[in-house]
């Protein structure tokens, strides 16, 4: 199955990414940080045919797995790149471009030591605002409690980003693998939804 044009080869495209050059044409685009099996990001991509979206996975086989379900579904407007969020955000992307950017279930390194390595972090929150559109939306859901409280009080302290209401926001985001698991659970999740002023 051909996934070439779906799978981005950072070292052999032009930075920053552009959205006519990657889908042929000026579109809105939005990008999943972390989009593991693929799940979210190719239900919304079958839904908004409209959109360009760019997604990042640091796991190849996921990152690849999600390329080959992209191109089993005729999915014209989804590429995907074998990255770091980081690298996507400051390297990749243009300040002010981003339609939206959905971050769900990043890796809450649970053990205080570990903590350095979250990615909200007050540097990431700013670039994070840079990087979307004005009224681009960024929607975040996690379900540890504990990184839940960081991420808000980052993203409370981000002048640039504003609270929107989080039901209207998610009204029809469909659901992750890890959210799916999470509700046979019964387990919490945390969801934030902010827009840029």
């Amino acid at each position: 199955m051909d996934v070439g044009a779906t799978l981005l080869d950072l070292g052999s495209v032009e930075l920053p990414l552009d959205a006519t050059r990657l889908f042929g044409g000026s579109r809105p685009v939005e990008a999943e940080l972390g989009v593991g099996k693929g799940r979210f990001l190719l239900a919304w991509a079958a839904r908004h045919p409209e959109v360009g979206f760019i997604g990042v996975e640091r796991a190849r086989k996921y990152l690849e797995l999600t390329a080959i379900r992209s191109a089993r579904a005729g999915l014209t407007n989804v590429r995907l790149v074998h990255s770091t969020a980081e690298d996507l955000v400051f390297r990749c992307v243009r300040p002010g471009t981003l339609a939206a950017l959905h971050i769900y279930f990043p890796d809450p390194w649970p053990k205080r030591r570990h903590h350095k390595r979250r990615f909200f972090h007050p540097e990431n929150v700013a670039r994070l605002a840079a990087v979307l559109a004005p009224s681009g939306v960024l929607r975040i859901k996690t379900d540890h409690a504990g990184y839940a409280a960081v991420i808000a009080e980052v993203l409370a302290a981000e002048p640039r980003l504003a609270p929107i209401a989080v039901a209207e926001a998610f009204e029809e985001i469909p659901a992750s693998n890890f959210e799916i698991k999470y509700a046979r659970e019964a387990r919490a999740v945390h969801r934030f939804a902010y827009c840029r002023v």
